[in-house]
């Protein structure tokens, strides 16, 4: 039996990735469902491929 670590933020890259999702909604204010839809397609549009390699170099997770 392998027994895993307990779960932590702090290795996990999607937790950085709604860090700034949340920042990047909750700076505009949305106030209808469609303006969060707008803003998350926007944010998904903006997601840089470096960003995505430093969180997950940032997890501790083999990025060469």
């Amino acid at each position: 039996m392998l027994y895993l670590s307990p779960y932590s933020p702090d290795f996990n890259p999607i937790e950085m990735w709604w860090s700034q999702l949340k920042s990047f909604i909750f700076d505009f204010s949305p106030t209808t469902s469609s303006m969060i839809d707008t803003l998350l397609a926007v944010a998904l549009d903006l997601i840089n491929p470096k960003h995505l390699r430093n969180w997950f170099a940032h997890c501790c997770y083999c990025t060469s």
